[in-house]
Order: structure tokens, then sequence, then C-alpha cells
């Protein structure tokens, strides 16, 4: 009898990496438009920029380079979504908005 054990494919190893950061390059660019969500975005989009490296280094195919590029994509928008929402968040505060949503009394 033989044990046979299976083999794990390096094509199919760097195939789920380049998926893995095309969803999160994907992920990254749609929680962009969703205020503090961005923040969850951006930090998807920088492992899918891991990822799609990764799987680049072994080979360069069409997934690879399509996570990679929308990973990018969704660092900078996820950059710009968090900077606003905090400065939004910072007018608010100036305004005098969130002290007085504070200050009500419920009876």
């Amino acid at each position: 009898m033989s044990d046979s054990k299976p083999t794990t494919n390096k094509a199919d190893s760097v195939k789920g990496q380049a998926i893995a950061s095309l969803v999160l390059g994907i992920i990254g660019v749609v929680t962009c438009f969703f205020g503090f969500l961005s923040i969850l975005g951006f930090i998807c989009a920088i492992i899918g920029i891991v990822l799609a490296v990764k799987a680049r280094k072994v080979a360069k195919t069409g997934l690879s380079t399509a996570g990679l590029v929308l990973s990018i994509i969704g660092t900078c928008l996820g950059g710009i979504g968090i900077v606003c929402a905090i400065c939004i968040l910072c007018a608010a505060g100036s305004a005098g908005i969130l002290d007085a949503a504070s200050s009500v009394k419920y009876y």
C-alpha cells in the first residue's frame, strides 16, 4: 500500500493569493465611501497589496495585476475617506453640534 499525500501545487496557491488580493481590493474601493468604515477598507487594501505582490513574485497573472491595481486604488481612496471623516467630525465638534446633541434632556 502506498500512502499518497496530497501535493500542493504552487499555481493553486498563487491563484488563491491573486483572487484574495482582488477581493480585498474590491472591498477597499467599495468601503471608502462609507465614512469611518473606510478604515476597514484601508486595512483590507493594504493586505491585498501584500498578497498581490507575493503572487506576482511567483507568476505574473492578470488576476494578481488586477488585485494589485485595485488594492492600490483602495488604499488611496480609503486614506482620503479617513481624512474626510475626521474633518467632518472635527467640523461638527467645532460647530457645537456634538455638544448640543449630548446636552438634550429627555423627560
